[in-house]
């Protein structure tokens, strides 16, 4: 795993929740180079599965990045 997704995971997953300030700064890191990648959006997927809860936002940045694929 990239060394930016370690410490993104580690910041999103702190405290077990994904915040709308959390999700922002997601939207940063993976839309950067106005591109998604598979293994970008699978990163998106593994951090929702993991957190417990998640704020609305990650599911609609996950749905954005979902249609940049296809």
């Amino acid at each position: 795993m990239a060394e930016w997704r370690k410490v993104a995971k580690g910041f999103v997953l702190g405290d077990g929740h994904i915040s709308t300030k959390e999700v922002d700064l997601l939207r940063t890191l993976v839309l950067k180079d106005g591109e998604v990648s598979k293994s970008e959006l699978e990163f998106l997927q593994e951090i929702k599965a993991e957190a417990k809860t998640a704020v609305k936002a990650l599911d609609t940045l996950i749905e954005e990045c979902q249609g940049m694929l296809k």
